[in-house]
C-alpha cells in the first residue's frame, strides 16, 4: 500500500539522488536503443516520453483490485499522480491530461 504522502517522499528522494546516485538516476533516466537501432522510450523502471515536446517520467503500477500512474515532469517540477481502488479503470489517462492542463496553465 501506499499514500500520495509515500510517493511524494519517494519523488523527492529520487531527485536528491537518496536512493540512486547520480550515475544510476542517469541510466534509469536514459532512453536507450535496441539492437536492431530503434529507440525506445523506456529506461531502467521508467518510460521516459514527453508532453507537447517537453520530457516526462511515468511510472505506472497495479496489483489485484488497485492501479496508480504518476508522472514527472523534471523541467517544471511538476508531479501528478493518480490511485483507482478498482483494476477496471486505470488512472493513467485522466493523469497525463492533469499533467498536460498543468503544463498549459504555466505558459
Amino acid at each position: 500500500m501506499s499514500t500520495l504522502d509515500d510517493m511524494l517522499k519517494w519523488q523527492i528522494a529520487l531527485n536528491q539522488n537518496l536512493l540512486l546516485n547520480q550515475k544510476e538516476s542517469t541510466k534509469a533516466f536514459t532512453k536507450y536503443k535496441l539492437n536492431n537501432g530503434e529507440e525506445i522510450e523506456y529506461g531502467y523502471g521508467w518510460h521516459l516520453k514527453n508532453i507537447n515536446g517537453i520530457p516526462t517520467r511515468e511510472h505506472g503500477g497495479s496489483i489485484f483490485g488497485f492501479k496508480s500512474m504518476g508522472v514527472y515532469i523534471p523541467s517544471k517540477d511538476i508531479y501528478v499522480l493518480g490511485f483507482s481502488n478498482c483494476d477496471c479503470n486505470s488512472p493513467t489517462q485522466v493523469v497525463k491530461d492533469i499533467a498536460e492542463l498543468a503544463l498549459k496553465n504555466l505558459q
